[in-house]
């Protein structure tokens, strides 16, 4: 155990409920037991634990408020590390900025670098002392920019004991996820037309949600686990329900994904498919070679316990950080980025909504300073200065004010339609294509 405080920064709880959720959608929502996969697991890793619930208190004290607050814990507890579990921009570059002047390391968790580094991941790099990621192929980008960067397997779930000799099965093929990706109901679709019984569970199935004592039911019981390794944007990466399932001892079928043999023996602790007709084969083969099957579910569940879970995660990039500061060589921060202006727009955009819900809400103070964050990163978004005046404006004239943003919205939208298909269309005249391109390097900001 290390004899230290750490912070953990990061969601813990599902606000979808609220009020304010309807003009924020998606940002309120929650569905990873963070509580398991990082909190329990740090206290066993770190002498002591703060959790401080960036979604939660940003409802409450705004965005503002929530960076303040989060500096001012750090100047009172004066952790060693703060762990920011990466979502989307509750926290500010400039909080990162003092947090490190007053002494702390700050580790910045990553997810989906798959699709996520270019627009996301990488603007945080010089802000950050470590950088944790899951996707190998990203660890070139991270060191390209001068991040320390340390390649983790996405371990999530609660090791169990379970009894071999004495094996329940009460499904034949389970599928658990959301129902929110194309091919993951193509692969299903292919799996019903050959009247193989499947039973799925999460958003959109007919099984509907599942807790997590009931995803372990299911894992633990089903003859054959299917996971799928879409991640988005037509990119295959590995998923933290490969560990859930072995370690609920479960077997596990996985759409194949790069490097997962590094992790796992292919054959002899998990199996793998890299095609819908692959799959098929695969579930026809282990429905009717039970000995098999369980002899891969039971060296699968060894080795995930033994190696991949949430502590084993935790251990070893705070093992690897202790071992990299014992050196003594700090190394220089890296260079700041220049932002370009569609990826300032995202911020921007956040914010913007923020500002919105607050506003509407007759929360005026936090509405103004959430707007004024959203200008400072795009002074062209218009959605945000409309907001700007409403927020100037008396009480009495808001709601009338508001009820205009609507068609306002639904005009930006098709705007944005033409504007992508004529820059679509410039691209295929060199003259307006070169200047588009001059353009874009311009809009830049420091």
């Amino acid at each position: 155990m290390i004899d230290e405080t750490v912070i953990l920064l990061s969601q813990l709880e599902d606000c979808s409920g609220h009020r304010l959720a309807k003009y924020i959608p998606g940002h309120l929502e929650f569905n990873t037991d963070i509580d398991i996969y990082f909190r329990k697991p740090l206290q066993q890793v770190f002498s002591k634990v703060i959790a401080y619930d960036f979604t939660k208190r940003m409802i409450e004290i705004g965005v503002k408020g929530v960076n303040e607050e989060v500096i001012g814990l750090v100047r009172r507890e004066h952790p060693k590390y703060v762990l920011w579990l990466s979502a989307t921009y509750e926290i500010l570059e400039s909080t990162f900025d003092i947090i490190r002047e007053e002494g702390s390391i700050v580790v910045g968790w990553f997810f989906d670098d798959e699709y996520r580094f270019a627009h996301y991941s990488k603007w945080w790099v010089p802000h950050l002392d470590y950088c944790v990621t899951f996707d190998v192929e990203a660890l070139p980008k991270y060191k390209a920019l001068g991040a320390r960067v340390i390649p983790e397997l996405c371990c999530e779930g609660i090791p169990i004991e379970r009894d071999w000799s004495n094996i329940e099965e009460k499904y034949d093929v389970s599928f658990v996820g959301w129902r929110d990706k194309a091919q993951r109901e193509q692969y299903i679709n292919e799996i019903k037309k050959r009247n193989i019984p499947v039973h799925l569970f999460g958003r959109g199935w007919e099984g509907g949600y599942v807790s997590t004592e009931e995803m372990i039911d299911i894992f633990k019981t089903s003859k054959i686990n299917l996971n799928f390794s879409m991640k988005g944007s037509g990119i295959v990466g590995i998923q933290g329900r490969i560990t859930f399932v072995c370690l609920a001892g479960g077997f596990l079928l996985t759409e194949y994904a790069t490097d997962i043999e590094r992790y796992f023996e292919i054959g002899k602790e998990i199996a793998c498919f890299k095609n819908a007709e692959e799959m098929i084969e695969k579930i026809t083969y282990y429905l009717n070679h039970d000995e098999e099957r369980r002899a891969i579910a039971q060296a699968g569940w060894k080795r995930a316990t033994n190696e991949y879970t949430p502590f084993h995660m935790l251990s070893r990039v705070f093992d690897e950080i202790e071992k990299d500061l014992a050196t003594g060589d700090r190394k220089t921060y890296p260079q700041k980025l220049k932002m370009p202006i569609w990826v300032r727009n995202s911020p921007s955009q956040y914010y913007f909504q923020w500002g919105k819900a607050f506003l509407e809400e007759g929360y005026d103070g936090l509405g103004k300073d959430a707007i004024a964050l959203s200008l400072s990163y795009n002074p062209y978004n218009i959605a945000a200065r409309y907001y700007n005046i409403i927020g100037s404006a008396p009480a009495f004239m808001r709601p009338p004010l508001c009820k205009l943003y609507l068609p306002f919205r639904v005009a930006g939208k098709l705007c944005t339609k033409v504007l992508i298909k004529l820059l679509g269309w410039a691209d295929s005249i060199p003259y307006l294509r070169n200047l588009k391109q001059r353009t874009s390097k311009e809009l830049h900001y420091s």
